[in-house]
């Protein structure tokens, strides 16, 4: 059970009291853009906002799910995403069959400790701040107005080169609280001590010949503003020199001029404005070649890191990878977009990517016991569906690509 797993999982890292504060200000970022497998298992966040909520010494503080999925101006109601699409696997929970069913689960119990937070790209109708005193929107470190120049290149020159800028939302709780994700809470005109804690709440499926993989780092695109479009060939940018986080490093649904740039732009956020202080990838599916349609591998894990990159790199090494044996989700394969993308991000977030440099602890609850290092890979029962499309597909990406 997903519940189980992710209890488990926080057991085994010293409980939740060692994570989260009783007066924290908790954000919560899943990958709502996808449902099925393509999002965080329900079960296994709500179980999470569960025992942050009931921490044993109490817990005063907020839980905020917040999510730019770049659906449009009003994304809760986007059947193109896993907010209001019903998931056909995933959930886990009676009665509850996407993320808005769950979210109003969870402000029925908690209240005003709970908030769900749309982050919306200023193309959608978000506005365009400079400081917590501007109200709610997205802050673009591109050097005006006060706010810093932070920016980052793809390393090629000429036509070639671009640049993006890193950007970032204020918002503001059911509570009233004004959060200013890179700077923390802000009351009254002044930043305050209240600790704000960033979870990284991901999936684990295929994404594209020019991706490979998504998973925890490609989760921190749906915290930027991706006003411009993915096509750096029709507009896809921020402001009329700086590219967004999608149209910087491909060229819309293609590699752009340089490989491993998503990494690159990834690592700089980290390293600029917030990186997570736990990264949580439930891979209860994961998918094959698809984020929301078969083949899917019901491989029951859940797993946890501080670092997005050890975490990815464990994640398609021991459990995509091993399912789908499609070559672009070995984390090892430096030919793949995936390893150049985790080379970068390591490189530019202080990030580990090199496995023995990191001590992997692992429980397998039909055996009641901790894996051996020789133990870790994963198989789960593949679902293959009745799709001749989506098995052509999955068999191209096996032996074609």
């Amino acid at each position: 059970m997903p519940d189980l797993n992710i209890s488990k999982l926080i057991d085994l890292m010293g409980g939740i009291e060692k994570l989260i504060g009783s007066d924290d200000i908790v954000v919560i970022k899943p990958n709502v853009q996808w449902w099925n497998q393509g999002a965080p298992n329900l079960s296994s966040l709500k179980r999470f906002i569960e025992l942050i909520m009931e921490r044993s010494g109490g817990f005063q503080g907020e839980v905020v799910i917040a999510e730019n999925c770049h659906r449009g101006k009003s994304p809760w109601t986007s059947m193109s995403s896993g907010w209001a699409q019903p998931f056909q696997l995933n959930s886990d929970i009676p009665g509850i069959d996407n993320f808005n069913d769950l979210c109003v689960l969870l402000k029925k119990k908690y209240d005003s400790r709970f908030s769900v937070v749309h982050w919306i790209d200023v193309d959608d109708g978000g506005r365009r701040v400079f400081s917590p005193q501007d109200g709610d929107g997205y802050v673009y470190c591109d050097g005006t107005r006060g706010v810093p120049l932070i920016k980052c290149d793809n390393e090629v020159f000429g036509e070639d080169l671009r640049e993006t800028i890193m950007t970032y939302p204020i918002f503001t709780t059911d509570k009233g609280t004004v959060v200013d994700f890179k700077n923390g809470v802000w009351e009254k005109g002044l930043y305050t001590e209240q600790p704000l804690r960033f979870i990284n709440f991901s999936a684990l499926n295929h994404h594209g010949i020019y991706c490979g993989a998504t998973s925890a780092i490609k989760n921190y695109m749906g915290i930027s503003d991706l006003s411009g479009g993915p096509d750096p060939n029709d507009r896809g940018v921020l402001t009329k020199k700086y590219y967004n986080f999608h149209s910087f490093p491909f060229d819309k649904w293609a590699s752009g001029p340089k490989t491993g740039m998503l990494g690159k732009e990834v690592g700089t956020f980290m390293k600029t404005i917030r990186k997570a202080d736990l990264n949580i990838t439930t891979a209860e599916w994961v998918g094959m070649s698809s984020r929301v349609d078969p083949p899917v591998s019901h491989t029951r894990a859940v797993l946890a890191c501080a670092d997005p990159v050890a975490l990815d790199y464990h994640a398609t090494k021991y459990i995509l990878y091993p399912n789908s044996k499609i070559p672009i989700h070995n984390p090892d394969n430096k030919r793949g977009p995936l390893h150049q993308y985790l080379m970068k991000c390591a490189e530019s977030g202080d990030s580990v990517i090199d496995e023995e440099k990191v001590r992997v602890i692992s429980y397998d609850f039909k055996k009641g016991a901790f894996q051996k290092d020789n133990e870790l890979l994963i198989s789960g029962e593949k679902t293959w569906g009745n799709s001749l499309k989506d098995i052509g597909k999955y068999l191209t990406l096996r032996y074609l690509i």
